[in-house]
């Protein structure tokens, strides 16, 4: 009987340490998630800040955004901040397929400027779509 103790008390630390082991590592996950998160969101204030200086095109400013929404959607705990983080994403590429339409007007971009463009948007599109359908918490 004395064994089966030791064997439940030896099971019982085993238990505390690997959740306290798990604990600290979602701790450190979480911590870098923030900071990630922060570093994302200062490029995108620095390429807004450069391109109303007109250092830096409207392309990076784009692929800055994209890449904190993107963060923000694939580490949103919930399903609604996900499909919000994705309706940006969609805007961004809506405005970007009408400002390369003006600009193929205008004779300064190609066929397929344009078709990647609504590539990229249609993209987006249907991963909001799959978001709305696909249960999230």
């Amino acid at each position: 009987m004395n064994t089966s103790h030791t064997r439940l008390l030896v099971l019982l630390a085993v238990s505390f340490q690997c959740a306290s082991l798990a604990r600290a590592d979602e701790t450190a996950y979480a911590k870098i998630l923030k900071e990630r998160d922060s570093v994302l969101a200062q490029i995108v204030v620095q390429r807004e800040g450069r391109f109303a200086t007109g250092t830096t095109s409207d392309e990076a400013l784009v692929a800055a955004r994209v890449a904190l929404w993107s963060f923000r959607r694939d580490t949103g705990p919930l399903k609604a901040e996900k499909i919000k983080q994705q309706k940006l994403i969609v805007a961004v590429f809506e405005t970007r397929l009408e400002d390369l339409k003006r600009r193929m007007a205008a004779g300064i971009s190609t066929d397929e400027d344009l078709l990647l463009a609504r590539d990229a948007l249609l993209q987006a599109q249907q991963l909001l779509e799959e978001l709305k359908f696909v249960p999230h918490p």
